[in-house]
């Protein structure tokens, strides 16, 4: 028999809560569905970090980025990582600037 690894470990514990949230699951994956809200959202974000899925909650924010209050957390993300930077506390600020060009390209 094959030795699962972590991965592995970690892909069937997350299969099995898809299995076990069927309907969460498939909020998480539907833009623009009638029932999230930012409520929901909230839920869905606490219930995948107390599960320790990180990458789904990333998924979820991404998928649901045109919600208005999903739009609002990229956006002060953005400038806390901005004002981070610019203290000093992560980057440069050059780093910065030639960053946001680079990503406008």
């Amino acid at each position: 028999m094959e030795h699962l690894t972590k991965r592995d470990k970690q892909t069937i514990r997350f299969l099995q809560w898809v299995k076990k949230y069927p309907g969460w699951w498939y909020l998480i994956c539907t833009p623009g569905d009638e029932h999230m809200g930012l409520d929901m959202m909230k839920m869905l974000v606490e219930r995948l970090a107390k599960e320790r899925f990180y990458e789904i909650i990333f998924v979820l924010l991404t998928v649901h980025r045109n919600e208005e209050f999903v739009d609002a957390v990229f956006k002060t993300m953005l400038l806390e990582m901005i004002l981070a930077g610019w203290k000093g506390e992560v980057k440069d600020k050059e780093q910065i600037i030639s960053e946001i060009k680079d990503l406008l390209t």
